[in-house]
């Protein structure tokens, strides 16, 4: 008798749990690898990069926003607003990169600054054969382009020999010093 109650029991509460219709709302799913912090300025917006490690937005500024941006992604969240261009920022600890994006979410222009960023093998070759015996102090990278090319770019070293100074610009394309300048 106490087999045949706890089946029914267990019977009642089968079918019972399998009554109940569970509705769920649609959920979107959308893939943002780029964990930022957005601010958003008039019509312009900053994203504060979050790396994996020290210099990886740095070593190459462009791709990492083109791996880590979805430039679609952004013009849909921001529809309403009727922009014909967009301007966005990408602010890492020791610099950042500008992109100008058109209504359509081509990329047309770039700028780059990036402070104290480790400088490529041939650069610091460079330095290292033309100026023996002088340390660099800080150095700025600067970088300009069109869409994601760059067509200008130049590193500014402060550099420094007991007590002399000097500022020093080099081309890196160039690999060539394009003005000294002495204190």
């Amino acid at each position: 008798m106490k087999t045949l109650f706890f089946s029914l029991l267990l019977l009642a509460s089968i079918s019972l749990c399998h009554a109940q219709e569970i509705v769920l709302d649609e959920a979107k799913v959308g893939f943002a690898p780029l964990d930022a912090k957005i601010t958003r300025d008039g019509d312009q917006f900053t994203y504060k990069v979050n790396e994996a490690y020290q210099g990886q937005f740095a070593k190459n500024p462009i791709a990492f926003m083109e791996e880590n941006f979805d430039i679609q992604n952004f013009i849909h969240e921001n529809e309403g607003r009727n922009y014909d261009s967009y301007h966005v920022t990408f602010r890492s600890g020791n610099g950042a990169l500008k992109a100008d994006f058109d209504k359509d979410g081509t990329l047309v222009k770039t700028y780059q600054r990036f402070k104290n960023s480790v400088m490529p093998l041939n650069v610091r070759r460079m330095v290292y054969a033309n100026y023996q015996g002088w340390t660099v102090k800080e150095h700025v990278y600067v970088a300009s382009g069109k869409q994601n090319l760059i067509d200008k770019e130049v590193y500014k070293l402060k550099m420094q020999k007991g007590n002399e100074r000097q500022r020093v610009k080099l081309n890196p394309r160039a690999q060539g010093v394009v003005s000294m300048a002495s204190n």
